[in-house]
């Protein structure tokens, strides 16, 4: 934002420069000649004032004495010729034989009478040329001319030299804009970097993350009051609903262990062994809502540590532990491929583990496997945990769905909660992951966990 403010800065001087130093340019240098076409058409008629006494024969004074004089103080060139057009003194040619310069326009003019003056080419010099010819008139005659020139490159070069010092205050003006808009832009996109920065942290699960509300802007001072004020509400909302989370959950588990231990106890007296194994269940999946719950309510709050873990070593360990209600139900845990080291949070992925590996025993037929598939893909410096079975399978719409909290598929079996793969998803989002749900190729579902490498892989 800051480069965007100072280049529109620049902009708009640039704009500002153009319409003011272009004419300015064009003025001084239509400026420049007129000054000079007025500085030759005066020594012009000095010049014919000194040469009309020796053309009516009252003064002894050598013509080619004047245009030498004038030639060497001026540097320009000054021809003096008689009534008929002959030369009588060429300040470039002197010594020379009498040229005849009557076939000139501008001579021509000032022998009728006329002052001439312009900007011819000269093939003889190759060079563009300014010029003023002025007739000598003895009383009522004209007597002979007097003509002026200058190289057009003497006026060429003034009007460089201002041009460049027109382009030298321009560079100038720019700087100084450039340097004052950074120092005004970085005025405000200083503190707008911060509240971001912030807003970052607090988006994140940081609700100590505050910004300056003492610098910058009065509006952006305004803006930074209502962050902190918002992070502090924030703060402790999360706190409270962290805190109404854990004391639910720990309020509701003491007596569900106490009604699980007393149906256990009634178990072998009970008239109606059906009934009780109903109401069992039952207080399982409440104990099971409760630890989801639990689980759910540090993920929301946040503030977990991110560890290194042996993913190999992790998914043996669970299978060996799911491995008896896989015998029991006649199902295998086949796994394939290495994945190393991963970072997740700290016993993360012995809970994804566990909620994939209910979740693919609960619908996997008898006889079929569950495969854990495991990748290391080191260009996209990440490990892939694939999860699937061979059961029924989800439609589309149902998948889209399946992360949702306490959503459950409605042809699923009794007795889930409905969090388990919220769960996943969370614990591999906070891990810096990523989890999705896709068809398998021999039907079912196939759930798949990905976690960043870690860096002592």
């Amino acid at each position: 934002m800051t480069k965007r403010l100072v280049l529109s800065y620049l902009a708009i001087t640039v704009v500002v420069l153009v319409t003011l130093e272009v004419p300015l340019g064009i003025v001084v240098a239509q400026g420049e000649r007129d000054r000079l076409f007025t500085r030759i058409e005066r020594d012009a008629h000095v010049l014919a004032a000194s040469i009309d006494d020796v053309l009516e024969g009252h003064s002894d004074t050598d013509p080619e004495e004047l245009a030498t004089e004038y030639a060497e103080q001026t540097g320009g060139r000054a021809v003096l010729v008689d009534a008929d057009g002959i030369s009588l003194a060429d300040s470039s040619d002197t010594g020379g034989d009498p040229r005849d310069f009557s076939s000139r326009p501008e001579i021509r003019d000032a022998l009728d009478g006329q002052t001439s003056a312009g900007e011819r080419s000269s093939e003889t010099l190759d060079s563009d040329l300014l010029y003023v010819a002025v007739p000598v008139f003895g009383d009522d005659t004209v007597l002979g001319a007097v003509r002026v020139t200058y190289p057009a490159s003497e006026a060429d070069d003034t009007v460089r030299t201002v041009v460049v010092g027109l382009l030298l205050l321009a560079a100038v003006a720019l700087v100084a804009v450039g340097l004052t808009g950074w120092f005004l832009a970085s005025g405000v996109t200083g503190p707008l970097r911060r509240l971001g920065s912030a807003a970052s942290a607090v988006g994140e699960g940081d609700f100590t993350a505050t910004v300056d509300q003492d610098s910058g802007p009065a509006e952006l001072r305004a803006v930074a009051q209502s962050f902190n004020s918002m992070t502090r509400r924030l703060e402790v909302l999360m706190g409270a609903q962290s805190a109404l989370v854990a004391d639910a959950s720990h309020q509701l588990r003491t007596p569900l262990t106490a009604l699980r231990l007393r149906l256990d106890a009634l178990d072998t007296t009970h008239p109606d062994p059906e009934d009780l194994g109903a109401a069992r269940d039952e207080t399982l999946r409440l104990s099971r809502i409760v630890d989801g719950l639990l689980t759910l309510g540090r993920l929301d709050a946040g503030h977990l540590p991110v560890i290194s873990v042996d993913v190999d070593a992790e998914v043996s360990e669970r299978i060996a532990m799911w491995a008896p209600l896989a015998d029991e139900r006649s199902v295998r845990l086949e796994v394939e491929g290495h994945a190393g080291r991963a970072r997740c949070v700290e016993e993360g992925l012995g809970q994804i583990l566990d909620n994939l590996l209910a979740n693919a025993l609960e619908v996997a037929p008898a006889g079929t496997p569950v495969e854990v598939r495991l990748t290391r893909e080191e260009s996209r410096h990440s490990v892939r945990l694939t999860i699937g079975d061979q059961g029924p399978g989800m439609p589309p719409e149902e998948r889209r769905r399946a992360f949702d909290r306490f959503w459950r598929s409605p042809s699923a079996q009794p007795g889930g909660s409905g969090l388990g793969l919220s769960i996943v998803r969370d614990l591999a989002e906070l891990s810096g992951g990523a989890a999705s749900l896709g068809e398998g190729a021999a039907g079912g579902v196939t759930v798949e966990v990905e976690l960043p490498t870690a860096d002592d892989s």
